[in-house]
């Protein structure tokens, strides 16, 4: 989802590529104070209805587009997974009224509400492994709180620019339950839902999935059948009612025989459908082709992808169906990347926005890098410039703040940019390879940061928990002061780092630094792993001048470069690639070599980068005791008194 600031009548100067505009960047939900923090149901609330699991959901409404009243009814099986079932408890908001429950027989069941809970209980428990079926009846106004990232859950409003009056859902984080009774559980997708609405016959309705038909009811009414069957998180599911000009389109990826349907819901008003939103709008085929080349087949390709229009600024990645206030490339690109990242898989804890909104943002630079080229340095710039400004770690630890969810500078800006260095470390082609292997390992399900970890080292074969622990857990960024001296046919660089937010939170990156030769310009990477690290290079060619740090924006950092004529004496330090251990395999014990007996430390970790082990050590050869470690793999962490660090995979048998 993105949210936007920009005055609407201005959209439509805004080039369909190119820097992404600081108005328009990822700034969701300023509009809330520290006030308005929202949380789900109750742990104990959550721990009741985590005792079903939702099967299907048919949502069966009556909803017009003048104002925000909602009613019908909402079926809902599920399978109970505790051994006696006796209450099915579920989320509606206080001010809508449960008007009946009833089961598969059409026998009415008895009910009490506490608060935005409602508890219904069964006749006879239903035991483990089999399900049940309730309809719920419901009516009422929907709240204006703006509890939603975007507004409020359910809305009703006018265009300012075009003058359409709508009425839509928004469903993320917390506010499903704003217009329909639901569970709020990102671990529980849904596996089909079926969205019936009722309307007046001037209105059309978007939603989920493929619509089956259009059902005249009598009375000036038709109803809008749509049917979807791909699981689908709770916050996915979307309504929305308007009158509309329809407009479809076809994209056909490599990857698949067919062609893939795009339906576009465009304001009935003809300045809405204007050149530079043809442009954007039918380019969703490139972005579409694009990212099933990049990420793997489009996840729900045997339905529909498309756009309805809606008066709220950015968008929302409602599955098949994405929700807009106007089209520009890098919205239209954001909302289709969620498609990938955060629909087929989806974040399981709001903890770990970041690989749903992080992805989404990187995927708007790929799609400017791969389909606008020229402009894509500029739209990476303005990723690495908002995130700089975000105070705190990408991962979120306090989920009751919607603001802090929907951080623009942090699970945006800054997700993207440490996603682009994870990019730099892996290569084009592990980097796409974790990708794919993420989308295929964890299709239509969750995934947590740690999931993510692993992936990264089972894919690569290596341990980035380095990269995990301060790009995405800790916080700031790394601030790079290099001076250099070229003198005798040797070149020396002194490059000192440090961050600002967290003086203990030091990268550990290669970097590249571009020289000027008598040959011509050349790029070369040392490793950065301390505070300060100091290099001394016989050169065949003169150096000129150190030209540039990360000429090509990989990191996402802060530079300067210096001359210093008198740098020529390197400070000689011990690498910590001496220190070393064996045998390899282990059982029962682990010998250490240590041929220059300095101070140094030892960190095991498993593979979840939980610290299993620590000593510090000093002797020649010192022997470490790791009976108590569980056979498997680890990784072992040398650090010497330097601050200099090794780390190498360890096999325990």
């Amino acid at each position: 989802m993105k949210k936007c600031f920009l005055i609407l009548l201005l959209i439509s100067v805004i080039h369909a590529s190119g820097q992404i505009t600081d108005g328009c960047s990822y700034t969701k939900i300023k509009q809330f104070t520290a006030s308005q923090n929202k949380t789900n149901a109750s742990p104990l609330q959550m721990q009741l209805m985590e005792k079903y699991d939702v099967i299907f959901h048919h949502l069966d409404l009556h909803i017009e587009r003048t104002d925000n009243f909602v009613s019908g009814s909402v079926r809902t099986i599920a399978k109970s997974k505790v051994l006696h079932l006796d209450t099915f408890a579920f989320q509606l908001y206080n001010s809508l009224s449960v008007d009946s429950v009833i089961n598969s027989a059409g026998k009415n069941l008895k009910f009490t509400r506490v608060g935005d809970i409602a508890y219904v209980k069964f006749t006879e428990p239903v035991i483990n492994d089999n399900f049940f079926d309730a309809k719920i009846f419901y009516h009422g106004f929907a709240p204006s709180g703006n509890n939603a990232a975007i507004g409020n859950g359910f809305s009703n409003g006018v265009s300012a620019t075009y003058g359409n009056r709508i009425t839509w859902s928004l469903s993320q984080p917390y506010s499903a339950y704003e217009w329909w009774p639901c569970k709020q559980s990102l671990q529980d997708k849904i596996d089909s839902v079926y969205m019936f609405v009722t309307t007046d016959t001037s209105n059309k309705v978007a939603s989920n999935g493929l619509l089956k038909a259009i059902l005249p009811v009598g009375e000036g009414k038709h109803r809008y059948e749509w049917k979807t069957y791909y699981p689908i998180d709770y916050y996915l599911i979307a309504a929305t009612v308007g009158q509309y000009i329809e407009y479809l389109d076809y994209a056909k990826p490599k990857q698949y025989s067919d062609s893939i349907l795009l339906q576009h819901y465009i304001y009935n008003n003809p300045t809405a459908f204007n050149i530079d939103s043809k442009r954007d709008i039918y380019g969703t085929r490139e972005q579409l082709e694009l990212y099933s080349d990049l990420f793997g087949l489009y996840p729900f390709y045997k339905e529909k992808y498309g756009h309805v229009m809606a008066p709220f600024n950015g968008g929302m990645e409602h599955q098949t169906m994405t929700s807009l206030g106007y089209f520009n490339f890098s919205l239209v690109a954001h909302e289709l990347a969620h498609q990938w990242f955060g629909n087929n898989v989806t974040c399981a804890t709001w903890k770990d926005i970041w690989l749903n909104e992080g992805f989404a943002t990187y995927l708007e630079y790929l799609a400017e890098f791969y389909l606008f080229p020229s402009s894509a340095s500029a739209t990476l710039a303005s990723i690495h410039t908002k995130a700089k400004t975000g105070i705190g770690s990408v991962y979120v630890n306090d989920t009751s703040n919607v603001n802090r969810i929907f951080s623009s500078s942090l699970s945006y800006s800054k997700g993207a940019s440490a996603i682009h260095v994870l990019h730099y470390m892996l290569g084009d082609s592990l980097f796409f390879k974790v990708c794919k292997t993420y989308q295929i390992k964890f299709a239509k399900s969750t995934a947590t940061t740690e999931d993510f970890y692993n992936l990264v080292n089972e894919v690569s074969g290596n341990n980035y928990w380095p990269f995990f622990n301060q790009w995405i857990y800790g916080k700031g960024y790394p601030s790079f002061l290099v001076k250099w001296n070229y003198n005798n046919g040797k070149l020396y660089i002194k490059t000192t780092q440090t961050n600002n937010q967290d003086p203990d939170n030091l990268f550990n990156i290669k970097i590249p630094y571009q020289l000027s030769l008598t040959s011509g310009d050349t790029i070369i990477y040392l490793p950065q792993n301390n505070a300060t690290e100091y290099y001394e290079m016989k050169m065949k060619d003169s150096v000129i001048v150190l030209k540039e740090i990360d000429p090509l924006n990989w990191i996402l950092c802060d530079k300067k470069i210096a001359r210093d004529d008198v740098l020529t004496a390197v400070i000689e330090i011990i690498p910590p690639a001496e220190i070393s251990f064996f045998p390899n395999p282990a059982h029962g014990t682990l010998e250490f070599k240590n041929p220059v007996q300095k101070v140094f430390e030892v960190n095991i970790f498993d593979l979840l980068g939980r610290l299993s082990l620590h000593k510090s050590l000093t002797s020649l050869f010192p022997v470490v005791d790791i009976s108590n470690l569980k056979p498997g793999i680890y990784w072992v962490e040398m650090k010497d008194d330097s601050n200099f660090k090794k780390t190498e995979k360890l096999l325990i048998e």
